[in-house]
């Protein structure tokens, strides 16, 4: 008699997929408090990834640098790297930031990655870069960045100002060569330093150029103010023109014209702060005006009439004219 026969399907057998995981993590200084956030940032990352199913962490990429963009960054082209080796399949990182600070620096380092088909997921947001509204999204979050940015910076130059006009601004006492500040936050006088201060104010103004004072400091021995045996013509030509030397202390010497823009010498475009007496002098005002003088003469640049700086047609001589 035929049996009843009742088949047993063989269960699918699936092939499970473990996604290698990238983890980014960046700071923009190595003080305490920026690695303590690193650490936070790499810890919370991993254990982000070990909840998801189907992934793991393959490698932490680790970058301590400002804002600049993130292709130039070394632990982000290493992450690359890793993507064009297939060591990586998928990026996770803190936020948006992490990558740059503008949306042009976010899309170029986004589309590096992608170029070898790795998407990079963003925790905070709570976004892919595959997202159709990625893009869109970034833009928002650098713009809210950049604004709050500028907000906070505009904020401290405010500070900087209110403390330089109301003279409690602690860049008076910023201690320079010839100079060390005491217990009180006062600046005094480093002897050993100051006699080397008062030589070179001597040897310019008899008539020793910048180069033959450098050469001379360092047959003697005299270390610069680092430390090192070599001097440099920018220690001593800043030497000369600094005006803590006679006892005044003058800030905001330079300047950022805007947000965002390089640092430059400050020719009036917006107001320097002076204080008289701030400090004991080590040589006299009359003594440092006359160097200014010598350095004028001894340029090759004058100032017509009109305002303009023009380059003179003769040449600098170290003789004194009789």
């Amino acid at each position: 008699m035929p049996k009843d026969v009742q088949v047993i399907n063989r269960p699918p057998q699936w092939n499970y997929h473990m996604k290698k995981v990238g983890v980014y993590c960046r700071v923009s200084s190595n003080s305490h408090a920026q690695l303590h956030s690193l650490a936070d940032q790499a810890s919370g990352l991993s254990r982000f990834v070990h909840k998801q199913p189907f992934m793991e962490v393959a490698d932490i990429f680790i970058d301590v640098a400002r804002g600049s963009n993130a292709v130039d960054r070394q632990e982000f082209q290493r992450m690359i790297k890793s993507a064009h080796d297939g060591k990586i399949e998928y990026v996770v990182t803190k936020a948006v930031s992490r990558l740059g600070r503008s949306t042009e620096d976010v899309l170029i380092a986004i589309r590096a990655l992608q170029e070898y088909g790795v998407e990079v997921y963003f925790e905070d947001q709570k976004f892919g870069s595959l997202n159709p509204e990625a893009e869109l999204m970034i833009s928002l979050y650098c713009g809210v960045a950049e604004g709050e940015n500028k907000s906070h910076s505009d904020n401290v130059r405010w500070g900087l100002k209110r403390h330089a006009e109301n003279g409690t601004s602690k860049l008076y006492n910023k201690p320079c060569y010839g100079y060390r500040q005491n217990d009180d936050g006062d600046l005094e006088i480093v002897e050993n330093e100051a006699a080397v201060v008062r030589r070179v104010y001597a040897m310019y103004l008899s008539g020793m150029s910048i180069v033959k004072i450098k050469a001379a400091l360092e047959e003697d021995g005299i270390p610069s103010p680092t430390g090192k045996d070599r001097w440099s013509k920018h220690t001593l030509e800043f030497m000369l023109t600094n005006t803590k030397y006679y006892g005044t202390a003058v800030i905001f010497k330079t300047h950022t014209p805007e947000y965002k823009a390089k640092r430059k010498v400050n020719d009036g475009e917006v107001s320097s702060y002076a204080a008289e007496g701030n400090n004991e002098p080590i040589i006299p005002e009359e003594m440092f005006n006359r160097v200014q003088e010598e350095r004028t003469r001894r340029s090759n640049i004058e100032v017509g009439e009109d305002g303009v700086k023009r380059r003179r047609s003769t040449k600098y001589s170290a003789k004194k004219p009789e």
